[in-house]
């Protein structure tokens, strides 16, 4: 089986950050880690050891983030061994990356918010499947002081499954914007088809 939402095209007006075609190699100008690999079929895999890769803009309110992850079958690692990657927003927030197919779901898990949330749902698709993920980011809003007036608030689908809806990220220091970070954990995770809109 495979996401419902894999391949999914940008509609007119997002902002694509790794093209999907196919039959080309990827275009990784969007990115600033120039040692992860621009492999066939648009696809960027992680070098492992060679830091995170982050997009050369920055962002701030999401309306939707789409991303497609390809994760190694690591049947001998267990736990945050296992295939381990991560998206963050603004730099800051991060969605878990990893190979939690059938397991009794943490929040250290694929699709938990780390030590804040975990997903409603295991939607984990097994290894050397493309899962994706549909992101949509309201960063805090920050009172004349730069107090918190408003925590930042993440919604997540999983492979077309609701895993958080407005899950409020209860932490001191905010980031309002900032590149979106492609966690390096060493593993050789594949990426694909990134594109985004940005909420007005």
């Amino acid at each position: 089986s495979q996401s419902p939402k894999a391949a999914l095209p940008p509609p007119a007006g997002a902002v694509v950050l790794l093209p999907f075609e196919p039959e080309r190699t990827a275009e990784l100008g969007q990115w600033t880690n120039r040692e992860w690999k621009a492999l066939d079929h648009g696809v960027m895999e992680a070098a492992p050891g060679k830091g995170a890769n982050r997009t050369r803009r920055e962002f701030g309110r999401i309306q939707q983030l789409h991303l497609e992850f390809w994760l190694p079958r690591e049947p001998r690692n267990r736990g945050q061994g296992r295939a381990h990657s991560g998206v963050y927003l603004a730099d800051h927030y991060e969605v878990q990356i990893l190979d939690s197919f059938g397991l009794t779901h943490t929040s250290g898990d694929c699709g938990g918010l780390y030590g804040i949330a975990r997903a409603r749902v295991n939607a984990s698709l097994p290894p050397e499947t493309w899962q994706t993920y549909d992101i949509t980011f309201e960063p805090a809003e920050l009172d004349a002081s730069g107090q918190t007036a408003q925590p930042p608030r993440i919604t997540v689908w999983h492979n077309g499954v609701l895993i958080h809806d407005r899950q409020e990220i209860p932490m001191k220091n905010h980031r309002i914007q900032g590149p979106l970070q492609l966690q390096d954990h060493g593993h050789p995770i594949r990426f694909r088809n990134i594109w985004l809109i940005e909420a007005p």
